[in-house]
């Protein structure tokens, strides 16, 4: 793979000065168009030890308008990065919309280094690029660009860099033991680089292969392919995808299964309040002293009661542990990301829980509903949703995802209740009444999002909700179920 990039390639100094002169004004030119882009550039930067990464970088600074840039370095995991899933560290400082993001190494680094160690498998590394494929692929369909650049050296060129780096009295020990440990490990890197490239190379996240051997060539080569992507990236056409005909899947009516006639009596509802939370908050805090975090997610129709479930559990748990987070129409900062983006930035530390009243499931329900998403967009969330939930799971994290269903009858009474109920009437608005006119279509969305969604790892707890007593009850049993369960699994 790497025999292309070994020939030593050099360009001169006049060649080179005369050609980044040309290059400078052009990429200004193609990253001022790129600020209107509907999605980031996203550089990522890897490679062998001694290439020149950082030099690269540093050049890089003198060819853009580093107020639209921003470069992250993603060294040793910190315990705020380690005490979530493992993509978190990288969704939270992915860029905006026509910014540029230059990463060093990303989400690439750890996977290789596992392997190179002797930690991971060759099937461990594939599952590991196969997830980055995944990710790569949901930034691509959002609209990023995505740039990756292996900078590469041959073994002769590597210890070259090496030997001239031991001569360097002002280096530390720690680089130079560093550098003698990239060199002692050079075939095993190169493996894994390979098998990384091979794996990940997607039409939408291509690898350019760079011989770094020598600074000019390395340079200029990264500038070209550079200002050739961003002004691709600024003539391309990013609207909505045009589909000659959108097939329609019959999605079983899991609704309909829903026995919306339980119910509980006052007397049975307060005594078994008292007992679930009372229990509920000692299981929180055993999960809190083993690092298990825990999400609980609410979704379900207009006045279902979801305000009065997540009370309910959130007044059982320390207030120090949990936190709430409501759903409501994305601010100007989150459109300019991923939708998912806003998500990942809130998901709690190990032991710690977070409540969310609504969720990412607003792609495949109100925004699919009222138009905001269109058909591509809310179809293929369902597996982006699917993925992300997979990498919660396996934090650890419990995820428990509740709807809380009603029937239109007892949806009406809410409404005219709170339209005379003082303190309630801030909770109508005509969006409301507007929504309940698309029952059907809201109730089609719900039912092919519970069937796509419901897996064995994650599934949905459908929840009747027509009497509040019953569904905050249940609400907590299963809460109170599914954390002995993993508690249970952690122990054992």
């Amino acid at each position: 793979m790497f025999e292309s990039v070994e020939l030593g390639q050099q360009v001169s100094k006049e060649s080179y000065k005369e050609a980044v002169e040309q290059l400078r004004s052009q990429l200004i030119t193609a990253q001022i168009a790129c600020q209107n882009a509907p999605g980031p550039i996203i550089v990522l930067i890897s490679g062998m030890d001694g290439a020149g990464k950082g030099e690269l970088v540093n050049a890089l600074g003198d060819m853009l308008d580093m107020r639209n840039v921003m470069i992250r370095t993603f060294w040793e995991t910190s315990d705020e990065e380690r005490q979530r899933p493992d993509h978190w560290r990288f969704w939270r400082q992915l860029p905006g919309r026509g910014q540029i993001g230059i990463f060093f190494g990303a989400w690439y680094t750890d996977p290789m280094r596992h392997h190179v160690e002797g930690n991971d498998s060759d099937l461990i590394l594939e599952h590991d690029m196969r997830r980055i494929v995944r990710l790569e692929k949901m930034l691509a369909d959002d609209h990023a660009l995505i740039l990756k650049f292996w900078l590469h050296l041959s073994p002769e060129a590597q210890k070259k860099k090496h030997q001239n780096l031991k001569k360097k009295h002002h280096e530390s020990p720690e680089m130079i033991k560093r550098a003698m440990w990239h060199f002692d490990h050079y075939p095993r890197i190169r493996d894994a680089a390979e098998q990384t490239i091979r794996h990940t190379d997607r039409a939408h996240a291509r690898w350019h292969l760079i011989d770094a051997s020598h600074k000019r060539h390395r340079q200029l080569r990264v500038f070209t392919i550079l200002h050739k992507a961003l002004q691709s990236f600024t003539t391309q056409s990013h609207g909505p995808v045009v589909e000659d005909s959108v097939m329609e899947v019959e999605t079983a009516p899991v609704l309909d299964s829903i026995d919306l006639s339980q119910k509980l009596t006052r007397d049975d509802y307060r005594a078994q309040l008292e007992h679930y939370q009372k229990l509920l908050q000692k299981r929180v805090w055993q999960a809190y002293k083993q690092r298990l975090s825990t999400i609980l997610l609410f979704e379900g129709w207009d006045a279902s009661g979801k305000g009065g479930s997540i009370r309910r559990a959130a007044n059982a748990m320390d207030p120090r542990l949990v936190q709430q987070i409501s759903i409501g129409a994305p601010t100007d900062e989150e459109k300019d990301h991923h939708y998912l983006w806003r998500f990942w930035r809130h998901l709690p530390r190990s032991g710690m829980v977070t409540i969310y009243d609504r969720s990412w499931y607003g792609r495949t329900l109100v925004e699919r509903v009222e138009g905001f998403a269109h058909h591509a967009e809310w179809n293929r969330a369902f597996e982006e949703i699917n993925e992300f939930e997979q990498q919660l799971i396996q934090s650890p994290t419990l995820l428990l995802k509740f709807w809380l269903h009603i029937d239109p009858d007892e949806q009406l009474r809410r409404f005219k209740e709170r339209e005379v109920t003082p303190w309630k009437q801030h909770k109508i608005t005509d969006e409301d009444w507007r929504n309940r006119d698309r029952w059907q279509d809201y109730e089609r969305a719900a039912n092919e999002m519970i069937s796509r969604t419901s897996t064995r790892e994650a599934p949905w707890h459908l929840i009747a909700a027509n009497d509040k007593k019953f569904a905050r009850i249940e609400v907590l049993r299963h809460t109170i179920e599914q954390m002995e369960r993993l508690l249970d699994e952690v122990q054992s």
